[in-house]
């Protein structure tokens, strides 16, 4: 309990972090004190019993919660909560009921936040028309409806076996971000997509379920970002004619951007699924179809991030026939420890103006010098020392840059054996292409 001598504040923070802390004072409001608290913090690592008295506080604005017993709510007392504009929840067990009955006391609650909060199984936004910020992380069989979401800006779910509108001709009319991640998405989200989402300007759809193939237009989406598991392929059409970023992480994809800005960023992570050695046919059909999806990014800087599921020594099939037309590639980044074969298969459909490798990085790759293969193939390249592929004759020079860890300038390194970098060591080349390959965009 507070002294008598202490003024009543109007922040109360209490983070218990040991069970045996548990039976030492701590600081709970009391009927004294709440008339002028604004700000409650009850961080708990164990459960902790919390006394009614702290929802009925008529000047309490923000309120947080994490680890605390909400029983006293279940049989009586009402919240009285009629000031508060932040409420957040953190792994507390909770019933509809209960839940329901402290919104129902929030009059003017703005933003809500739930981060796994076991015994939820319905999350009913019918009567709060203040709520601009929702956020949260749920169990995987919790159903979120809403009846008006026109006071929304920003959307956080995680986790969700469904959400839907209450009214399906409502529209999220100030809705400027929304992120769903392991959500399912019903067809219809994208086939009105532009009705309902006329303002968004940010989506992030991470690892969603109904995804595998869509049609998304919208003319007010500035950044898109989409990540997929290695289980799942997707084929899309997008037409984003404002966009100025898109990112994807997952499996090759089949994706086609019917309309875009004119000066916009991608960035892909593709994911490489190893199942035993390639053929020459499943070489050729992987590389067509990933030239094909530069292609459709060409208008954009590309940031490729090619990555193996399994870190090991990477052999590709570089016998393959057919030569597509290189698209050029801002950034290039390989393991290190690749095959030189990847080089090849690589140059034969883009133009990187930047290759990254981890030179020696103990974590994820081999780190011994003579196993970083990309980088002795850059050396040899370099050297003149290699000569049979076709695309040399479009390289022009080729220049070697490190910078240390957690450094942000580069260096360029000249006369300096690659092998002779010291360890930890972040590398790139800078490749420079005949002039009427290397046409980047925007420049």
């Amino acid at each position: 309990m507070i002294p008598k001598h202490i003024t009543t504040p109007i922040m109360i923070t209490t983070h218990i972090t040991t069970p045996m802390m548990i039976t030492t004072p701590i600081m709970i409001p009391t009927p004294i004190m709440i008339p002028k608290i604004q700000f409650i913090y009850l961080l708990f690592q164990h459960v902790f019993p919390l006394p009614l008295v702290v929802f009925q506080s008529e000047s309490l604005v923000e309120l947080h919660l994490q680890r605390c017993d909400l029983n006293a709510l279940k049989s009586t007392g009402n919240v009285i909560l009629n000031n508060l504009q932040t409420l957040r929840l953190r792994y507390v067990d909770i019933t509809d009921e209960i839940f329901e009955k402290i919104l129902s006391g929030c009059p003017l609650i703005e933003n809500l936040d739930l981060l796994e909060c076991t015994g939820l199984k319905s999350i009913k936004l019918h009567k709060h028309h203040n709520i601009k910020d929702f956020d949260c992380l749920l169990n995987g069989q919790t159903i979120i409806e809403i009846e008006d979401p026109r006071p929304l800006e920003s959307v956080i779910i995680q986790n969700c076996r469904n959400w839907f509108l209450r009214h399906k001709n409502m529209q999220f009319s100030h809705l400027m971000s929304l992120d769903l991640c392991m959500v399912h998405l019903a067809a219809e989200i994208f086939d009105n997509f532009s009705s309902f989402f006329p303002c968004l300007g940010e989506l992030n759809l991470d690892k969603c379920y109904g995804l595998e193939e869509f049609i998304l237009s919208s003319s007010s989406i500035k950044r898109l970002t989409i990540k997929m598991n290695l289980e799942n392929m997707i084929k899309a059409f997008i037409d984003t004619p404002n966009i100025l970023y898109f990112e994807y992480y997952g499996l090759l994809p089949s994706i086609k951007f019917t309309a875009t800005s004119s000066e916009w960023e991608s960035e892909i992570f593709l994911l490489y699924k190893l199942i035993g050695k390639p053929s020459e046919k499943d070489t050729t059909e992987w590389f067509h179809k990933l030239n094909k999806l530069l292609k459709t990014l060409s208008q954009s800087r590309i940031t490729l991030d090619f990555i193996p599921t399994e870190y090991k020594k990477l052999y590709i099939n570089d016998s393959y026939g057919g030569f597509y037309k290189p698209v050029v590639v801002e950034h290039l980044k390989f393991p290190s420890s690749s095959e030189p074969s990847i080089l090849n298969c690589f140059f034969r459909i883009c133009r990187p103006r930047y290759i990254h490798m981890d030179l020696y990085n103990d974590d994820m790759y081999d780190d011994e010098p003579e196993l970083n293969n990309l980088a002795v193939c850059m050396s040899k390249i370099i050297s003149n020392e290699i000569g049979c592929y076709f695309w040399l004759k479009d390289l022009e020079e080729v220049g070697i840059e490190v910078r240390g860890e957690h450094a942000e300038d580069w260096h360029c390194v000249e006369g300096t054996s690659l092998l002779a970098l010291p360890f930890q060591q972040e590398i790139r080349f800078q490749l420079t292409w005949t002039e009427q390959i290397c046409r980047f965009p925007f420049t």
